[in-house]
Order: structure tokens, then C-alpha cells, then sequence
């Protein structure tokens, strides 16, 4: 039992300082202080600082998939597609607004496994596939899948910064009024 409170407490120092500082900027020692365990704890469970932030990195990107796929609307509308996406990604981020930072780490980053690339690819190809199939059916604008991807996921991300820096108190009454202006952002307007 006290193994899986050291592990927890490493994970949840980890989320933190990864989503705080950046992977290049936190250290063992910092993950391990936070934690209130040695570092050689952390070595116990984990080989490197990147195998540790590709556990988070993988556990992060799958448990959003899971989340988006979990009664996906496949046979409803574009915009009601749109809709389960957009609140499971405003789901997300309250259930742990720091998991949220995996999910905008590049996946060319030089600390990224094979496997973590292949999470991420899952996740993307879901997300691109309702982009296209938006496209296919005259709701979604034209432009690539990335940018549109870019254009509603990085500005709920920078949202979400806002709340967590405390320039915004709480984003729940203005979710909808948010998934509103980002569908508007990507739909077709001819």
C-alpha cells in the first residue's frame, strides 16, 4: 500500500511540475521534493525522467481517447460531433487541468517514445477523421485537419492558462458561449 501512495505522489508531482515548468526545466530532485520522497524512489518506478513523462504523456492522450470515444455521436450531426468533443476536452481539463499540458506536447518532441508518437497518432486520427468528414459534408471549413485541430484545441488551452493563472475564475458559464465562438471559428460560413 505505501508503494502505491509513493507512486501516486510522484505522479501527481510530476503532472504538476511538467505542466508548470516544462519537461527540460524539472528534474528528478524537483519531482522528488515535491513528492516528499528520495530520488531513487522515483528510479524504483521509473528509469528516466522520460520514461516517466511518457507514462504521463500515454496515460494523459489515452484516457482522452477513451473519453471522446466513450458515446461518440458517430450517426448525429457534425455540430452535435463537435459538441461531444468539445465538452469531453472541457471534461478533461476539470478532472485534472494539469493532464491537460500532455496533450499539447508536440509529438516530435525529442523526449517522446515510439509508443507515445502511436497514443497520440490514435488520438489524432480520430480527432482528423471528424475534421474531414466535416469537410466531406460542407460543415468545416476547408483547411487541414492540424490547423483546424490548432485552432480549437490551442485556444481551450490558452482558456484554460487564463483559469489557471487566475485571470478567469471560472469558465463554466461561459463553456457554452467558449464551444460556441470555436465551432464558429471552424464551420463553413459560404
Amino acid at each position: 500500500m505505501e508503494q502505491e501512495s509513493k507512486y501516486e505522489k510522484i505522479i501527481k508531482a510530476s503532472h504538476v511540475l511538467f505542466a508548470d515548468r516544462g519537461f527540460d526545466a524539472t528534474t528528478i530532485p524537483m519531482i522528488a521534493e515535491k513528492a516528499n520522497v528520495g530520488a531513487g524512489t522515483i528510479y524504483r518506478y521509473f528509469d528516466s525522467k522520460e520514461a516517466l513523462v511518457n507514462v504521463l504523456f500515454q496515460n494523459s492522450v489515452r484516457r482522452f481517447t477513451e473519453k471522446i470515444k466513450d458515446g461518440y455521436p458517430e450517426h448525429l450531426s457534425v455540430r452535435s460531433q463537435f459538441h461531444h468533443i468539445f465538452r469531453c476536452l472541457y471534461e478533461f481539463a476539470r478532472e485534472n487541468v494539469y493532464a491537460l499540458y500532455f496533450l499539447e506536447i508536440d509529438k516530435t518532441s525529442h523526449y517522446l517514445t515510439e509508443t507515445s508518437r502511436s497514443v497520440l497518432n490514435d488520438l489524432l486520427d480520430f480527432v482528423y477523421l471528424f475534421f474531414e468528414k466535416g469537410k466531406e459534408a460542407n460543415m468545416i471549413h476547408p483547411l487541414p485537419p492540424h490547423i483546424l485541430t490548432a485552432m480549437v484545441f490551442g485556444a481551450f488551452v490558452h482558456i484554460q492558462k487564463l483559469v489557471k493563472a487566475g485571470e478567469i475564475e471560472d469558465p463554466s458559464g461561459l463553456i457554452e458561449e467558449i464551444e460556441q465562438c470555436s465551432w464558429h471559428a471552424i464551420k463553413r460560413h459560404d
